[in-house]
C-alpha cells in the first residue's frame, strides 16, 4: 500500500550567491536534519533568486553584462601608439604648457587603456586639482572608487558632480546605487527616481529601482522591470527578466515566471539558474514532472559539478515514482559533496519508499556515523534512530526514562508509537490513553490539541489492530473533531465504516479527499465503494483522479480494469491491464483478469497465454486453483480434452474436496476415451458427496462404452442408485432407458422414457430416446410423433437427421433428405447429416454427389470409417481407382478386422482384373454360409484358373441358399 503525506512541507529560500559569468553556488541551509526527519527534503526545492534587499546591489549589479572595462589584448603597434602619446603628453606636462588639467585627464585615459590603473588615478587627481568642475574627471574618479567598493569617497565625487551638473542622470543612477550599497535606501530611491525623471529611457536606474521596490511594492517593482526590459531587451539587460521571474513566482503567476527565465535562456544558453528555476515552478507548482526533470538533465548538462540539479532531478524523479532513478540521482549528490548529511537522509527515506529496509537502515547508520563528535544527539533523536533501525527495546527504554523526566503529552505520544512498531498494541494503548489523561489536565493550548488528536488517531489504529471496530471508529471520531482538518482521520474512520457494514463510509472518503486533493488511498477506497454498489461509471472516475495523483500505480490501473470489465467494455478493460502489467511484469492479477477480459471477447489463445503466465508466476492458491479451472474450460471450448484434462487434475489437486472437479476431469477422461479413468473419478466424487447424482450417471455412461455386459449391468446399477435417491431426475431416468436398449429390452426402455417425458414434458432428451426406441420396435408412426415433438420443443440438427432416418424406414426418401438438408442449413458442421445424405445420392446412383456429401462429412468427422468405404465404392463405380484405392487402404488400416471392407475391395480388385488380390481379400471377408462372398470368390478363382476350387465355392453357395430357404 502507498500512503501519501498529508502535509506538505515548503522549504525556506536558499541563499544564492552570484559572480560575473553567472557561476552560481548554493549556500546549504543549517538545519538540525536529525530532529526533522520527515522535513529534511523540504530546504532543498525553492526558487532561486537573487535577495537584492539583504545583500547590497553589487550582487544583482554583478550578473549584469557590462562593457569591458579592462586592458584588452591590442597590438603591438597600438600599445607602442599609446606609449607615444604618453611620453609627448608627459613632456608637455612637465613643460608647464596651459591647460594641465586637459593634458592630466587625456594621460589619465591613455593610462586606463594601458592598465595603469594607479597611474591613471594620479592624473585624475591632478586634473581635478586644476579644474575642480571637470565634471568627466570627477566621473570617471568616482567609478575608480565606486568599483573598489570606496563608498564614501566615490559619494563625495558624485555629489560634486552633480552640483556642477544635477542634470546628470548617468551621475545620479551611480549615486543611487553608492546609497544602496550604504543602506540608504530612501537616498537611493531618490536618486534613482531623479535619474529616470532626467532620462526616461535610462533601463539601469529602473531595473535597480524595482530591485528596491521588489519586496516593499511587488506591482511597483513589477512595473520597473517591465519598462527597463521594454527599454532593453538585450543581452545586457539579461539580469532584469531573471528578476522579474523571481518576483512573478512570488506573486504566483507561474506561467509569467517561466516565460521570463524562458527569455533568459533565449538570450544566454549558459545560465544553469534559468533552468533550474524552470524546473522547480513544474516541480512544484504545476505538477509537470516530466517537464522539470528535462530541465533539470539540461542544468546537468551545462554543469555536472552543480549538486542543486542533482537533488533537484532527484525529487522529479521521486515525484514521477521514478525511486530508482531518484536515488541513483542522490548517490551522484553524495559523491560531489560526500560530508552532505542532509542528501544521506533524503536518500534514505527514497530507499525507505522502496521497501529497501536494509538500505535505508544503513543510510541511517551512515548519518549517525557522521554526527558523531559533531552534533550532540539528544535522547529523543537517539529513540528516533533506534526506532528506525528496529531496535525497539532500546528505543522504548530511552523513551521510557524521558517521560519519567518529563510527563508530557508529546512524550508519551512518542513512547506509545515505539510500542505500536514494536507490536506491543497493548503497552501502546495504555500509553494513548495516559497521554490523553494528561491532555484532560493540561492547558489547551493549539499544539496540545494537535497532539491529542494524534494520540487518539494511532489509538483508533490500535483498536483496529486488535479487531476493535467500534472503539476505532469512536477514536477515529474523536480525533476528527478534535481536528477537523485531519484527512487521514476521516480515511481511516471510513475504513472502519466498511468494515463495521455503514452505508455513510463514502462520505468520510469524500471529507478526506475535500481536505487532502492528493490523497491516493482515498481515491481507491471510493473506488471499491463504489464498485461494490455496482456503480463501475463513478468508480473509475475516481481511478482516473487516483492515477492522476500516481501514474505509476499498478492497483490503480488494475482496479479501472476490473471496473471495465464489469462495465462490459472489455478492450478498454484490456488496455488498463496491460499497462498495468508494462509497469509490473510479475502482477498476475492483472494477467488473470486480462485473461478473463480476452475470454469474453473470444480471444482464446490470448486468454490461455495470460493463464499460463498466471500459473508461472508466484499466485496464491486460490488464483491457481481459478486459472487452472478457467483454462480447463477454454480447452474443452475448442474440444482440446487432453490438455483441459491436466488442468481439471491439477485443479482436483488443489482442491481435493471439490466434487465439480472431479466430475469435470472424468469427464475429459471419458470425451478422451480412457474410459477406465473416467470410472475411477467418478467414483472419487461420489466417494466425496454420496449423493452427488451426475457423478453416478457419468459412471454408469463411462461403464456403457465398454462394450460388455457386466458393465452394462454395473451402469444400469448406477442409474438406479441416482433414480433411488432422486425418482423424478429425468437425465437418471433417461440413461436408464439407453441402458436397457442396449440390452434389448425395447418395452422396459420405452416405458422409462415415457416417465421421463411425464416428469418433464419439455425433456426433448426423453422424446428422442422414445422415438428411436419405438423405430427399433417397428413403430415408425410413433417414431415420427416423438422426434417432431422433440424437433417442436428444440430445433436441433441431430433431431432432424434422426427425423430423415425414420422417413427412410418409412420408404420416404424425399423428405428424409429434405430433414438432412435442414441439418446441414442448422449446423454446417454436422458430419452424420452430410453422410447420411450422401447414402441417399448413393442409392439413387448420383455418384459424383455422394462423393462430395461423403467428403464433407469425412472433412468434419475423419474418423468416419463408413463414410470413407462408401466413397470408396463410388469412386470405383465412376472408375476412379486412385481415389478409391487410397480410401481402401485408409479403412483397412483403421478397421483391420472389418469384413465388409475386404469384400468390397475385391470387388475393387475385380474392376482392376488383379483377380488373385480380390481371392485373397474374399477369403478374409468369408462368413460361414455367405453364398453370395462364395459365389463372387469361384467367379474370382474361374478367371485365374482355379477350376476344382470355384467348383467347390459354387456348391458351397448352393447348399448355403438351400439351408437359407
Amino acid at each position: 500500500d502507498i500512503s501519501l503525506m498529508g502535509k506538505v512541507y515548503w522549504p525556506k529560500t536558499p541563499q544564492v550567491q552570484a559572480e560575473q559569468g553567472l557561476q552560481i553556488s548554493i549556500k546549504e541551509p543549517q538545519m538540525n536534519v536529525l530532529e526533522k526527519l520527515p522535513e529534511a527534503v523540504s530546504s532543498t526545492f525553492q526558487i532561486e533568486q537573487e535577495d537584492v534587499s539583504e545583500r547590497g546591489v553589487s550582487d544583482a549589479e554583478s550578473i549584469l553584462f557590462k562593457p569591458q572595462e579592462t586592458l584588452e589584448i591590442q597590438s603591438a603597434a597600438v600599445i607602442r601608439h599609446y606609449e607615444s602619446e604618453v611620453e609627448i603628453l608627459t613632456e608637455e606636462i612637465n613643460s608647464k604648457k596651459k591647460y594641465p588639467a586637459f593634458l592630466y585627464c587625456r594621460r589619465g585615459a591613455l593610462y586606463r587603456k594601458l592598465g595603469k590603473l594607479q597611474s591613471a588615478m594620479n592624473d585624475l587627481q591632478e586634473c581635478i586639482f586644476y579644474d575642480p568642475r571637470r565634471t568627466d574627471a570627477l566621473f570617471k574618479r568616482g567609478m575608480f572608487y565606486y568599483e573598489n567598493e570606496d563608498w564614501i569617497a566615490a559619494e563625495e565625487d558624485f555629489t560634486a558632480l552633480l552640483n556642477i551638473d544635477p542634470q546628470n542622470s548617468q551621475a545620479r543612477t551611480y549615486r543611487g546605487r553608492v546609497y544602496f550599497k550604504r543602506r540608504f535606501y530612501k537616498q537611493a530611491t531618490q536618486d534613482l527616481s531623479t535619474a529616470i525623471h532626467l532620462d526616461p529611457n535610462n533601463w539601469l536606474a529602473l531595473y535597480y529601482r524595482a530591485c528596491l521596490f521588489r519586496k516593499s511594492n511587488p506591482l511597483r517593482a513589477l512595473q520597473d522591470y517591465s519598462v527597463s526590459a521594454l527599454i532593453n531587451d538585450g543581452c545586457e539587460n539579461l539580469s532584469c527578466f531573471l528578476h522579474r521571474g523571481v518576483l512573478y513566482a512570488d506573486l504566483k503567476l507561474w506561467l509569467l515566471a517561466v516565460c521570463d527565465f524562458e527569455a533568459v535562456i533565449s538570450l544566454e544558453r549558459t545560465i544553469i539558474l534559468a533552468y533550474i528555476n524552470i524546473g522547480l515552478i513544474y516541480l512544484l507548482h504545476l505538477d509537470n514532472y516530466i517537464e522539470a526533470t528535462r530541465y533539470f538533465s539540461e542544468a546537468i548538462r551545462l554543469d555536472p559539478m552543480y549538486i542543486q540539479s542533482y537533488i533537484c532531478r532527484a525529487e522529479a524523479y521521486h515525484k514521477l515514482h521514478k525511486l530508482k532513478k531518484a536515488v541513483r540521482e542522490l548517490s551522484r549528490a553524495i559523491h560531489l559533496q560526500p560530508d552532505g548529511i542532509q542528501l544521506y537522509i533524503i536518500r534514505g527515506q527514497y530507499l525507505l519508499r522502496m521497501k529497501c529496509c536494509d538500505l535505508a537502515k544503513f543510510t541511517i547508520y551512515q548519518v549517525a556515523e557522521m554526527t558523531k563528535g559533531l552534533i550532540e544527539l539528544s535522547p529523543i533523536q537517539q529513540a528516533l534512530i533506534y526506532s528506525f533501525c528496529e531496535k525497539h527495546d532500546k528505543a522504548i527504554q530511552v523513551l521510557d526514562g524521558i517521560t519519567l523526566n518529563k510527563p508530557e503529552v508529546t512524550m508519551y505520544a512518542l513512547l506509545a508509537k515505539a510500542q505500536m512498531k514494536a507490536k506491543r498494541n497493548k503497552e501502546a494503548m495504555r500509553m494513548f490513553k495516559k497521554a490523553l489523561d494528561t491532555f484532560s489536565h493540561s492547558d489547551k493550548g493549539r499544539n496540545a490539541v494537535a497532539a491529542s488528536s494524534d494520540c487518539l488517531y494511532h489509538l483508533g489504529l490500535c483498536y483496529m489492530e486488535e479487531g476493535n471496530l467500534q472503539l476505532a471508529f469512536d477514536s477515529f471520531t474523536k480525533a476528527v473533531k478534535a481536528d477537523p482538518d485531519f484527512a487521514e482521520g476521516f480515511y481511516q474512520r471510513g475504513l472502519c465504516k466498511v468494515k463495521l457494514h455503514k452505508d455513510s463510509s463514502i462520505l468520510d472518503f469524500n471529507r478526506a479527499i475535500t481536505l487532502d486533493p492528493k490523497h491516493y488511498q482515498a481515491y481507491l477506497s471510493r473506488v471499491a465503494y463504489y464498485g461494490l454498489k455496482g456503480r463501475y461509471s463513478k468508480a473509475i472516475l475516481s481511478c482516473n483522479e487516483a492515477i492522476k495523483i500516481y501514474p505509476q500505480s499498478v492497483r490503480a490501473y488494475v482496479y479501472r480494469g476490473v471496473l471495465k470489465y464489469y462495465n462490459k467494455t472489455y478492450k478498454l478493460a484490456i488496455t488498463d491491464l496491460t499497462t498495468a502489467i508494462n509497469m509490473d511484469k510479475n502482477s498476475y492479477i492483472a494477467f488473470y483478469n486480462r485473461a478473463l477480459c480476452y475470454t469474453k471477447i473470444n480471444e482464446l489463445q490470448m486468454a490461455l497465454t495470460d493463464y499460463g503466465i498466471v500459473l508461472l508466476l508466484d499466485a496464491g492458491e486460490t488464483v491457481m486453483l481459478n486459472a487452472f479451472i478457467n483454462r480447463g474450460l477454454i480447452y474443452t471450448e475448442l474440444e482440446q480434452f487432453s490438455f483441459a484434462l491436466e488442468d481439471f487434475k491439477q485443479a482436483a489437486l488443489i482442491s481435493k474436496t471439490n466434487v465439480s472437479l472431479c466430475q469435470a476431469t472424468a469427464m475429459c477422461y471419458h470425451r478422451n476415451k480412457e474410459f477406465e479413468e473416467a470410472v475411477n473419478f467418478f467414483t472419487w466424487a461420489v466417494k466425496i458427496d454420496p449423493c452427488f447424482l451426475d457423478a453416478y450417471i457419468g459412471r454408469g455412461n463411462s461403464y456403457m462404452e465398454y462394450g460388455h455386459d457386466e458393465a452394462i449391468k454395473q451402469a444400469q446399477k448406477d442409474f438406479l442408485k441416482a433414480l433411488h435417491f432422486n425418482p423424478v431426475y429425468t437425465k437418471a431416468r433417461i440413461c436408464l432407458g439407453y441402458n436397457l436398449q442396449a440390452q434389448g429390452k425395447f418395452q422396459k426402455a420405452w416405458n422409462h422414457f415415457t416417465i421421463a417425458i411425464e416428469v418433464d414434458p419439455k425433456s426433448y432428451l426423453a422424446y428422442e430416446g422414445r422415438a428411436v426406441v419405438s423405430l427399433q420396435m417397428g413403430d415408425n408412426f410413433a417414431a415420427i410423433q416423438d422426434i417432431n415433438a422433440a424437433i417442436k420443443i428444440n430445433t436441433r440438427a441431430e433431431f432432424l437427421t434422426n427425423r430423415g432416418v425414420i422417413h427412410e424406414f418409412m420408404g420416404q426418401q424425399q423428405n428424409a433428405m429434405r430433414d438432412y438438408q435442414a441439418a446441414i442449413s442448422l449446423n454446417p458442421t454436422y458430419s452424420l447429416a452430410y453422410f447420411n445424405a450422401g447414402n441417399i445420392y448413393f442409392h439413387h446412383r448420383q455418384f459424383s454427389q455422394a462423393i462430395d456429401y461423403f467428403s464433407k462429412a469425412l472433412k468434419f468427422d475423419p474418423e468416419n470409417e463408413c463414410a470413407t468405404m462408401n466413397r470408396a465404392i463410388a469412386n470405383t463405380v465412376l472408375k476412379r481407382y486412385e481415389e478409391a484405392k487410397e480410401d481402401f487402404a485408409h479403412v483397412v488400416e483403421s478397421c483391420p478386422f472389418w469384413a465388409a471392407v475386404y469384400f468390397n475391395r475385391a470387388y475393387f480388385y475385380c474392376c482392376l482384373k488383379q483377380y488373385e488380390l480380390a481371392e485373397e481379400d474374399l477369403t478374409l471377408s468369408l462368413k460361414p454360409n455367405d453364398a453370395l462372398v462364395y459365389n463372387l470368390r469361384a467367379e474370382v478363382r474361374g478367371k485365374i484358373g482355379l477350376i476344382d476350387e470355384a467348383v467347390a465355392d459354387y456348391n458351397q453357395a448352393l447348399s448355403s441358399r438351400t439351408c437359407l430357404s
